[in-house]
């Protein structure tokens, strides 16, 4: 049964027409609902040292410091819920005081995200915009009255204790059901851009675009700055059980690490999850296309390397080894980053548009 923890005096925010929050006194008449007795996805493992944790316990003495560090940022969560609700309320506490960058507004850092399917397609429904570490708001009022499916993602560059669903008292909050055909999720493995950076939102990381447009559970291990490949990495990545694994570390590897470490994840993946299909995805470097293009393109010090770990190993994976070609991920207008590199809203949806078919066909097969 789903503990109904009535409202303590913390601040609230009041919705606005926009979605967006402004600080207003707390209300008593608030029913309170823990995410984690709720429709998690985006968790690969549940021996985690903190509950939204991305990598369980023994990863700290395996993986690198950065990685162990960015392990702890929420990207890729979510929470799935039903409701009859009129309104609805999120309170989620964060582990950092930072909740914005300096390239990154903290909507997409530290705030969270809420979507309602209609008509059997997701279409967002309002922002939280957190204040502090601790966080409390009316995401939106005045619901047309009927039950409806909701996902609430968190945040992406900061981590959480603790989120909250809260309705009027009288109304109901229940778990999801599962996805259709209760598929598996997919893994994306990459860096600061598959973490999210810098959506303006949380379901603006294209992992999320991506899952909502095919209606799959995702989840993300992209670490900022920090995904190099390592062997220890892909040997965790190994343990999951997914539908497909989604590897696109190319911009934070060095060309001569590409050919021993991305060889060393095909290996893997094959060996721990026979039957699994994996893709690769090229690095996009296009964002000052016109002062780079009378120099050498960037982007082949990872991806020749890439493309030959591809045809070196396509034929022994009986058509489950797939490859995206950078040329039409991001588009060449440079409108797609926020400074040269991570991507912006309009770099996301490209992303994705992309992306989708591409996992789709995989899916299929």
């Amino acid at each position: 049964m789903l503990k109904k923890i009535r409202n303590a005096a913390l601040a609230v925010g009041l919705s606005v027409a926009t979605g967006a929050a402004q600080s207003a006194p707390s209300e008593p008449n608030i029913v309170w609902y823990n995410a984690r007795e709720l429709t998690i996805e985006g968790r690969g493992w549940t021996d985690t040292e903190s509950v939204y944790d991305r990598l369980p316990a023994r990863a700290k003495q395996i993986v690198n410091e950065q990685v162990w560090g960015l392990s702890h940022n929420s990207a890729g969560l979510l929470v799935r819920f039903v409701s009859d609700a009129t309104q609805i309320h999120a309170r989620w506490k964060l582990t950092s005081a930072d909740l914005a960058m300096n390239h990154m507004p903290a909507t997409g850092v530290s705030g969270v995200d809420l979507y309602v399917r209609l008509k059997g397609k997701w279409e967002w429904l309002a922002v939280g915009r957190p204040t502090g570490q601790n966080n409390e708001t009316l995401l939106t009022p005045n619901i047309d009255k009927g039950t409806y499916e909701y996902t609430l993602y968190f945040p992406l560059y900061n981590g959480v204790t603790s989120v909250e669903v809260g309705v009027p008292s009288g109304s109901f909050v229940k778990p999801a059901p599962p996805r259709k055909n209760d598929i598996k999720p997919v893994v994306f493995y990459g860096t600061s851009i598959t973490q999210g950076g810098c959506a303006s939102r949380p379901g603006m990381a294209y992992t999320a675009i991506v899952g909502r447009k095919l209606d799959i559970p995702v989840i993300n291990l992209g670490f900022s700055g920090s995904g190099r490949g390592e062997p220890e990495i892909f040997d965790l990545i190994a343990e999951l059980d997914a539908s497909l694994f989604v590897i696109d570390p190319m911009a934070n590897m060095r060309g001569d690490w590409v050919e021993e470490r991305i060889g060393y994840a095909l290996k893997t993946i094959k060996a721990k999850r026979p039957g699994v299909p994996v893709m690769l995805v090229e690095h996009a470097v296009v964002a000052d296309a016109f002062r780079r293009s009378k120099g050498p393109k960037m982007a082949d010090t990872w991806n020749v390397p890439l493309r030959k770990v591809y045809e070196d190993n396509v034929r022994d994976w009986d058509g489950l080894l797939y490859y995206v070609k950078c040329d039409k991920l991001t588009g060449k207008d440079g409108e797609h980053t926020v400074d040269g590199v991570h991507c912006t809203d309009v770099g996301f949806l490209r992303m994705a548009d992309v992306l989708t078919p591409a996992v789709k066909k995989a899916l299929e097969k």
